[in-house]
């Protein structure tokens, strides 16, 4: 049962991964669409079995009730937009931590007197940021991003140890806590029972408002549009920063290509 569980969401993530993929425009328009053909079905069918073709049928509806479902449904998408796009700065910060460290390695090395460990050291920065760019960063756009340290890193970790030096160590630590930070919290996801309510919360509020404006239509439609409107900007916003290395939005290691030609012309 957990097995059949655990499949059916990763194939859900390779779904949302695919929809995330495209174009920022491409994805407001989708969630539009969508938004759009549920608020036509609210329209044209849910209204009238509530209210009556005149409307009238369920009497007068309160407007505090739209009101309340609004604003928890306001507080619930900005409880989970901040999620996002914290998770988003720190992954953001983590991978310009990484960078500065794999840099400030480069920059004592250049300090020591030894040549030869001075360019393995340089070497073995270039090797680790080369693995990192083509090897790893790949990996974290299907989540099968592993945490063990790779062969690159633990050979420039015997370099590290053979310079005895202290600040070169805990630049090093720093690289590693910043990629195992860049990791863990890149891949993490919003659990779906959050999404599910943002969903649930967003169907109530349209037909809430469809049942204000039962009497009517065109007033009806005018707002099914706005609402359903506000509803998709909110959606689409939330999906396009998802993923933090997925989609047009997704952060590119520019910072550590950056080490990697510092460190290629060393030796």
């Amino acid at each position: 049962m957990i097995a059949f569980v655990d499949g059916t969401f990763l194939r859900m993530l390779e779904v949302t991964d695919a929809l995330l993929s495209l174009p920022a425009p491409v994805i407001a328009l989708l969630v539009a669409a969508i938004w759009g053909l549920i608020a036509f079905v609210i329209h044209r069918f849910a209204v009238p079995f509530l209210c009556g073709k005149d409307g009238r049928k369920l009497g007068k509806f309160e407007a505090e009730v739209t009101s309340q479902i609004a604003l928890a449904f306001g507080l619930l998408i900005s409880f989970n937009a901040v999620w996002i796009w914290d998770r988003s700065e720190r992954v953001h910060a983590a991978v310009v931590d990484e960078a500065i460290a794999l840099n400030s390695i480069v920059s004592d090395a250049e300090l020591l007197e030894d040549a030869a460990l001075r360019d393995a050291l340089c070497a073995g920065v270039g090797a680790y940021a080369k693995h990192l760019i083509e090897v790893e960063w790949p990996t974290l756009s299907d989540s099968s991003a592993q945490r063990s340290r790779p062969a690159e890193f633990r050979a420039l970790t015997v370099l590290v140890r053979k310079t005895n030096d202290d600040h070169m160590r805990d630049a090093l630590n720093t690289a590693e806590e910043a990629r195992d930070l860049r990791i863990r919290d890149g891949l993490a996801h919003m659990s779906p029972p959050r999404w599910g309510v943002v969903v649930m919360l967003g169907l109530l509020l349209l037909v809430s408002i469809g049942a204000l404006h039962g009497e009517s239509r065109r007033g009806r439609i005018l707002a099914l549009t706005l609402v359903t409107l506000a509803i998709s900007f909110c959606f689409a916003v939330l999906l396009v920063h998802a993923r933090p290395f997925v989609g047009a939005e997704a952060i590119r290691p520019d910072d550590l290509r950056d080490v990697l030609f510092r460190a290629s012309t060393r030796y």
